[in-house]
C-alpha cells in the first residue's frame, strides 16, 4: 500500500475556510482529510461533509472529541463510560464521513501532574476503554487509534509504554496514532519509532521547536525529517502521513513558494523507500 499526504480538515473555526485552506494542502500533495471539528461550534453532519467535500478530497478518518469531559482514563469509572460512550458515537461519525478510524486522546490535561496511585489508577481505566472501544470498532468496523500526546497530560507521553499498553492488550481494531510533533517535546522521535511499530496505524506529521506543541510545518522545526522519513521505511509503516499544521491561507501559500511541497514529498519518498537519505 502506497504511503498517503493528508491533512487535517478544520471544520468550524472561521480561521480556516475550508475551500481555500484546503486548496493549498492539496497544492502541497495531500490526497486525503481527518475531519477535525470545533466541538464548541455544534456543526452538523451536513456541515462536516460539506466542509470536506469543498475540499477535494476523501476522508479517512476523524479526530475524536478531547478535554476533560471525554478523557478514557478517568479515575472515576461514571465520567470513564461517559468517554467511552463518546467515542462509540465518535466511530458511528467516522463512518458516516467515510473514514472508518477515530484518533482518541487517552488522556486529558493535568499540568501539575498525577499521584503514583492516580495515575495506576488511570493506566487501569484507560485498558478498560482500550478494550471496550475495540470490542465496539470490531461490531461496527472502525479502528482506534490511541494518540501519544505533550507530557502535561496524565499518560500518554511514553510512546514505548503505550504501545506496551496496546501489545498487552491485543485488542482488534485498535492501535497507536504516532505523533511526531508530541514525540519532539519529550524525545527523539526518530529514536522511539521502533518501539512502536508494531502499534503503528496511523501517524500525525507536524514539527516544532520542542518546547511546545507549535504545529509547524515539517522541515520548519528541529525534528530529523530525513532520518524519521528514513525510519518509517525501516519498520515498515505504509499508512496514512498527516499533516497536523494550523497555518493561516497566507502562511501556506507562503510556504508554498518556498518549496515546500518538494520537501514533503521527499519525506514520502524516503517513508516509502523511494529515495535516498
Amino acid at each position: 500500500m502506497a504511503i498517503k499526504l493528508g491533512t487535517v480538515a478544520a471544520i468550524g473555526f472561521k480561521e480556516f475556510p475550508p475551500r481555500e485552506w484546503l486548496e493549498c494542502f492539496r497544492a502541497l500533495g495531500c490526497t486525503v482529510v481527518q475531519a477535525y471539528r470545533n466541538h464548541d461550534a455544534n456543526v452538523s453532519l451536513r456541515e462536516i461533509k460539506e466542509a470536506i467535500e469543498a475540499g477535494g478530497m476523501p476522508c479517512d478518518s476523524l479526530h475524536g472529541v478531547f478535554g476533560d469531559q471525554f478523557d478514557p482514563s478517568a479515575p472515576d469509572e461514571s465520567a470513564r463510560r461517559f468517554a467511552a460512550d463518546t467515542f462509540r458515537s465518535e466511530g458511528e461519525l467516522a463512518l458516516a464521513l467515510g473514514g472508518p478510524l477515530v484518533v482518541v486522546h487517552c488522556a486529558t490535561i493535568r499540568r501539575e501532574g498525577v499521584s503514583m496511585e492516580e495515575r495506576a489508577r488511570r493506566l487501569t481505566q484507560l485498558k478498560k476503554s482500550i478494550v471496550d472501544l475495540g470490542r465496539f470498532g470490531q461490531e461496527i468496523g472502525v479502528r482506534y487509534a490511541f494518540e501519544n500526546l505533550p507530557g502535561y497530560h496524565a499518560l500518554g507521553s511514553d510512546v514505548a509504554e503505550l504501545a506496551g499498553i496496546l501489545r498487552e492488550l491485543r485488542v482488534p481494531n485498535t492501535g497507536m496514532c504516532f505523533d511526531t510533533g508530541h514525540a519532539n517535546m519529550v524525545c527523539d522521535p526518530v529514536a522511539v519509532l521502533k518501539d512502536a511499530a508494531d502499534q503503528l496505524i496511523y501517524l500525525h506529521l507536524s514539527d516544532n521547536s520542542g518546547e511546545g506543541d507549535e504545529h509547524e510545518m515539517p522541515t520548519y522545526g528541529t525534528i530529523r525529517t530525513d532520518a524519521l522519513g528514513s525510519e518509517l521505511n525501516r519498520v515498515g509503516y505504509r499508512g496514512t502521513m498527516l499533516l497536523e499544521v494550523f497555518y493561516s491561507v497566507d502562511r501556506l501559500r507562503q510556504v508554498l513558494r518556498e518549496g515546500c511541497a518538494e520537501r514533503l514529498a521527499r519525506i514520502i519518498a524516503l517513508a516509502g523507500g523511494r529515495a535516498e537519505s
